[in-house]
């Protein structure tokens, strides 16, 4: 099967040559041995994460996701594994094609749920607290987190983050390692990593777990998930609801729907 795994943001390969070989290399490290992946960013998206932060902004790239993301039925891909905690355009694509569209965020906490009894989520900054504490309301999660800051977030400073994905991943880890034990003390039997960036940056090097806590690469989540629906797909079961909120339009008005808004 083909999976089109979706970046946020503009990540032209030529620039982000590394960061695309961490992520392939993660994923190689749970994906079938027949499951192609293809990483694919958002030529028309923001040109850098930090500006994903800000709502009105992360908004309007939502857009720009979405469009990228409608391409993949068109080119015969089987599903889509998103690869942005924020599950950006997620529903939305997920309810204008046919293919399974999964996001990480979403998967990441209902497996985290299964794992354990309480869970925290480490973010890359500040910035992104509030976004994710709103998906973590509109998943019903507030039972399943730990209680006081269940969302944290790296201390390292912006040049220092960037740096590592060069590949001195040492800085991340150990900041993250720091964070984590404060969860932990506090908690979180299960840990999140909130952010696709560096949560590659544990999983290849073999940091898998905290004194037996496990982290939870929302990077491998939804891969696992997408391969899972295409097998039930396959085989004639339903992988999405089409009633109530998620009322499936016609092909015809989805079509003319998508070209009247330049989606298409």
């Amino acid at each position: 099967m083909r999976i089109w795994c979706q970046l946020p943001i503009a990540m032209p390969r030529s620039l982000y040559k590394s960061y695309y070989e961490l992520l392939q290399k993660d994923y190689d490290l749970v994906k079938r041995a027949d499951t192609e992946t293809v990483i694919k960013d958002v030529p028309s998206g923001l040109p850098m994460p930090n500006l994903v932060a800000y709502f009105g902004l992360r908004q309007a790239n939502s857009r720009e996701v979405l469009k990228s993301m409608l391409q993949a039925e068109r080119e015969g891909f089987d599903a889509i594994a998103g690869a942005c905690f924020a599950d950006a355009a997620i529903q939305a694509a997920g309810n204008l094609m046919d293919i399974p569209v999964i996001g990480p965020g979403e998967t990441s906490m209902y497996l985290a749920r299964m794992m354990g009894a309480r869970f925290a989520i480490i973010a890359s900054g500040p910035n992104s607290i509030p976004g994710t504490d709103l998906q973590i309301d509109a998943l019903n999660m507030r039972p399943s987190v730990i209680d006081y800051r269940p969302v944290r977030y790296l201390t390292l400073d912006a040049t220092t983050f960037s740096s590592c994905l060069g590949g001195n991943y040492g800085p991340v880890i150990e900041n993250f390692k720091e964070v984590a034990q404060g969860c932990i003390k506090d908690g979180a039997d299960v840990l999140i990593v909130g952010c696709g960036l560096f949560s590659p940056m544990l999983t290849v090097t073999g940091v898998r777990n905290i004194e037996g806590v496990p982290i939870i690469d929302p990077m491998l989540v939804p891969l696992k998930f997408a391969e899972m629906m295409v097998d039930f797909k396959a085989a004639g079961m339903p992988v999405i609801s089409q009633k109530g909120l998620f009322l499936k339009a016609s092909r015809e008005d989805i079509q003319t729907g998508c070209k009247s808004l330049g989606l298409v």
